[in-house]
């Protein structure tokens, strides 16, 4: 039994040695992970997706191409990557706003949350940079889209149907073709001309002005529904 024990804690032992070698090393390369991304976010929204090289990001992140090449396939995996964790980060306020109060409240908090983002500079240069190369590259506006606005679809569509089941804001139940038309419709009016001023640079509305429309538009999907 003694010797038994001693393996165990001998085991034990190696194992947290182990740990502790591998630590550093799962830091480090999350560290370049973030390295990279955000060096290569920076110059492809300064400079676009194909004047971009990845020789380039590999010299800003201050890492070696092939560090590159191990955390990402090629250049397009690496845009798809930052595509996906800047919406991610842009959209954590539309899934808050979701998770309480009654339906009405629910889309006022949602349409305000919704509109600043879209907005918000880094959302505007996102959507500048993914329609310049999506003509090119199509499959990476269907990552952007998917990661965006079909994902924002579908979280509304979903709190529609379960709401209107329950008679909240909604007179009688949806079902879910429906709600996704009515969600694509109140998406759509959030974006209006406020998203195309913004992507003009052209002098925004009032935060007022902007809660007021956003209110207009709560009461036409709930008139609508």
């Amino acid at each position: 039994m003694g010797g038994n024990m001693t393996v165990t804690a001998a085991a034990i032992s190696a194992t947290a040695a182990t740990d502790a070698r591998r630590l550093p090393s799962d830091k480090s390369r999350r560290d370049k992970h973030h390295a990279i991304t955000q060096a290569a976010s920076d110059m492809f929204l300064a400079e676009g997706f194909d004047r971009v090289t990845l020789d380039q990001i590999a010299q800003r992140a201050g890492v070696s191409k092939q560090t590159i090449y191990s955390h990402f396939a090629d250049k397009e995996a690496l845009f798809k990557a930052i595509c996906s964790e800047l919406t991610e980060r842009l959209t954590i306020p539309l899934r808050k706003s979701a998770a309480e109060g009654d339906l009405r409240s629910t889309l006022t908090r949602l349409g305000d949350d919704a509109l600043a983002m879209m907005l918000h500079p880094a959302s505007l240069d996102l959507h500048r940079l993914v329609i310049s190369a999506a003509v090119r590259f199509p499959e990476l506006g269907h990552v952007a889209y998917e990661a965006g606005a079909m994902r924002m679809i579908n979280d509304l569509s979903t709190l529609l149907v379960q709401r209107s089941r329950i008679g909240d804001g909604i007179a009688k139940p949806v079902d879910d073709e429906r709600a996704r038309i009515l969600a694509e419709q109140f998406i759509g009016m959030l974006r209006g001309f406020h998203q195309v001023r913004g992507l003009l640079s052209i002098k925004p509305a009032t935060p007022s002005g902007r809660s007021a429309y956003v209110r207009a538009c709560v009461d036409l999907l709930l008139r609508g529904a």
